[in-house]
């Protein structure tokens, strides 16, 4: 394929695809090993009430206008501050605590969706690391037969095709994994498109 005057164009989609996969697992949780941690979605959920959700609450609850005298000693207005510290910006204070809690909550939306498809994390960027490299190859070389070959003696594997999509998900993640199940179900997600576009 490298002779072919089609792979450079391949090769960098390829390449830019599983960059950017990495770059993503090692700032979000899964049981790869380039993650930053391993929890469960119920984990996760439940650390972003107790720990931004909850907070965010009170602290809004707190900087409610009723509340800003709190904030105010009565020497301070009588004489400027000589060290520069006015009032509490409450309306910036306000929108930063809103953007962060919608940060949240989007996240725990999706995690709770996947808690309801009972999606796994690993599994779903599994999937999605091989589906991708397997369309991928069919998109650039469409001739290239979508199967996963008969057992090769010589070489102790089945076909091409499998080879090709565990280099790319260990160049992804870090990891060797055979794949099986995840190349067969994306192979037979990647026939059923090509039935549906004819």
């Amino acid at each position: 394929m490298k002779d072919d005057p089609r792979f450079p164009d391949f090769w960098e989609k390829v390449s830019t695809s599983g960059k950017a996969k990495r770059r993503a697992l090692q700032m979000s949780p899964s049981a790869f090993a380039v993650s930053p941690l391993d929890v469960s979605a119920t984990q996760r959920i439940t650390w972003l009430k107790r720990n931004v959700l909850h907070p965010v609450e009170r602290l809004e609850s707190a900087l409610a206008d009723e509340n800003q005298p709190h904030f105010v000693h009565w020497e301070d207005q009588l004489r400027e501050r000589p060290d520069g510290i006015g009032p509490v910006d409450c309306v910036d204070l306000l929108s930063g605590l809103a953007a962060l809690k919608a940060q949240a909550e989007d996240v725990i939306s999706k995690l709770e969706c996947d808690l309801g498809m009972k999606v796994q994390t690993t599994d779903e960027i599994r999937f999605t690391i091989v589906y991708d490299a397997i369309w991928d190859l069919h998109d650039f070389f469409p001739e290239f037969p979508l199967s996963r070959g008969n057992w090769d003696p010589e070489h102790k594997q089945v076909g091409i095709l499998p080879d090709y999509v565990r280099r790319v998900f260990m160049e992804t993640t870090g990891q060797h994994e055979q794949l099986d199940g995840p190349i067969q179900l994306a192979l037979e997600d990647v026939r059923r498109s090509q039935r549906k576009s004819t």
